[in-house]
């Protein structure tokens, strides 16, 4: 059977038969580094016995002994995604010399057609050296960019936060509590999906992207319109009023703004939404919502018979002193500049920004937020914390703070079972949003399918808003877990005698002034840092 000679001389001979390359000694005593060489030049040999080659440089042997195969001329690899090509060439140095080119390109291209890659085919190789047995990018496909998901934004409600400025001249208390739109008022918006765009494979096979998703927009169809504009639905307000959301659905609610005072031309306003009230309620009437309520007027309130926010909260920009202990009650926070004789009560936090004189408050923390607020007379009563610049007075009138406190270990408790609820919603949500991603918006889906779709879109819609307020409550639970012991008076600036301290059914009197210190329970007893 024919032979071919890759390599002859007075030692040995190197040849190929069948892809498969033998040597042949006539004398022994070829050295071993000019063996390498010869190996070296001819990179199209894949050597599969070490020892053979050895015993050919020592031992004359009386047939030719097979110690290799013949390499692929021009090997082509393909990713696993057929995105990209890669070429080596196993060829001696002079056929990949630039003046053998046009052969090379020749008998590459014969492979790549060979192989059907037809696309992306990188002409500027050839341009270049080329090396024996380094791997080059021949070819590289298009990957497809996948459609982006729609892109949802929302009205923000701004969350309330007093602003106190003392200027010597007056003493502001800013808050926005009521977030007011008018009819037509952008709500929110969503960008409809791409659909994204095709790539192609080194064999120029068509790779379709993954359409983006189109998530719904919730909201209230009673009080909230959409509008498609090109590849846009806009939100709007179909009606004056306060937003707000409900779970996850954004809504506008019922707003009654009184554009002055609460007086005999109003009579007592008993209202279901939200109300703002420009002026201020006069002596003896009385306003009642279940939503937020605003009182703007910086005179403030005097012997108003009562204000009640059923399930929100009160801002009261000029606070309130009365001479027959009005009452002023919310179930979320209260936020007023200041109180004077008033009986004062919330489900939140209670704010108030100057001083608290001869009041009774009540609430689960109480702040008094100027760097020069007092609490003078009357009882404070909190469960968590409350934290005053000043408590009493020169004059010390008697004044009671009481803080109920908490259990650390069952509300540290209850902060491990929120964060384990949020880690299952989100992998509800995890599971949900694979669910939706496997969908075809375009493909017509039959009732029962659509029925499976509008559920999981139901349950969507319900675990982000029970994530919203599980969040807060974390937040909440969070800010608590900060206070010393297990419940904690903050007084940081001067305390005047004839004041009373009770933490945890645990009294202390204070009988000497002393400067800011801080009480809390601890061990069964107050402490003071």
């Amino acid at each position: 059977m024919q032979h071919q000679t890759l390599y002859q001389d007075d030692f040995v001979e190197i040849f190929e038969q069948d892809n498969e390359v033998f040597i042949k000694t006539f004398k022994p005593g070829l050295p071993p580094k000019q063996l390498n060489e010869i190996l070296s030049s001819l990179p199209q040999i894949q050597i599969t016995s070490f020892n053979c080659l050895n015993d050919a440089l020592n031992i004359v042997s009386p047939s030719p002994q097979k110690f290799g195969r013949l390499k692929e001329r021009i090997a082509i690899t393909v990713t696993p995604d057929e995105l990209k090509a890669f070429v080596t060439f196993n060829l001696p140095r002079e056929e990949l010399d630039i003046k053998n080119r046009e052969n090379l390109i020749k008998e590459t291209y014969q492979v790549l057609k060979k192989k059907n890659i037809n696309f992306g085919i990188k002409k500027e190789l050839f341009f270049g050296d080329l090396e024996s047995g380094k791997k080059y990018l021949i070819a590289e496909g298009v990957p497809a960019v996948d459609g982006e998901d729609c892109k949802i934004r929302m009205y923000e409600l701004e969350e309330p936060r007093p602003e106190i400025r003392e200027d010597g001249k007056a003493n502001y208390y800013e808050l926005k509590l009521i977030n007011k739109v008018k009819a037509g008022d952008w709500l929110g918006e969503r960008i409809d999906a791409t659909e994204g765009f095709p790539g192609k494979t080194v064999y120029g096979t068509t790779i379709h992207p993954v359409r983006g998703k189109n998530y719904p927009l919730s909201y209230d169809k009673n009080t909230v319109y959409e509008v498609v504009q090109n590849k846009k639905v806009v939100l709007y307000s179909k009606i004056d009023g306060a937003v707000h959301y409900d779970g996850n659905k954004i809504t506008v609610s019922n707003h009654l703004e009184i554009d002055g005072d609460v007086d005999f031309k109003t009579g007592n306003i008993i209202f279901d939404g939200y109300v703002t009230i420009k002026g201020t309620v006069t002596d003896g009437f009385y306003v009642e919502a279940t939503k937020d309520i605003e009182i703007n007027s910086p005179l403030g309130l005097g012997n108003v018979k009562g204000i009640k926010s059923r399930e929100g909260s009160i801002y009261i920009k000029g606070g309130i002193s009365s001479k027959s202990f009005s009452e002023i009650s919310a179930r979320k926070n209260i936020y007023t500049k200041f109180v004077d004789n008033v009986k004062l009560s919330c489900g939140g936090t209670a704010h108030i920004g100057f001083y608290c004189i001869n009041s009774m408050v009540e609430a689960k923390e109480v702040f008094i937020e100027s760097i020069k607020g007092n609490i003078m007379g009357g009882q404070v009563k909190a469960e968590v914390k409350i934290t005053v610049p000043v408590l009493g007075s020169p004059l010390e009138p008697r004044t009671v703070l009481i803080l109920t406190g908490f259990d650390r270990k069952k509300l540290s408790k209850m902060l491990e079972d929120i964060v384990d609820r949020i880690d299952r919603i989100k992998e509800e949500q995890m599971d949900i949003k694979l669910y939706l991603s496997k969908q075809d918006p375009f493909k017509e889906m039959t009732s029962r399918e659509t029925a499976e779709y509008n559920s999981k879109m139901q349950r969507m819609s319900e675990l982000k808003a029970e994530l919203k307020s599980l969040e807060e409550e974390k937040k909440n639970i969070a800010r608590y877990l900060k206070t010393k012991g297990e419940g904690e008076i903050a007084i940081t600036k001067k305390v005047y005698p004839n004041c009373s301290i009770t933490i945890k059914n645990i009294q202390t009197e204070i009988k000497e002034p002393c400067l800011a210190t801080t009480f809390f329970a601890a061990d069964g007893e107050i402490k003071r840092v």
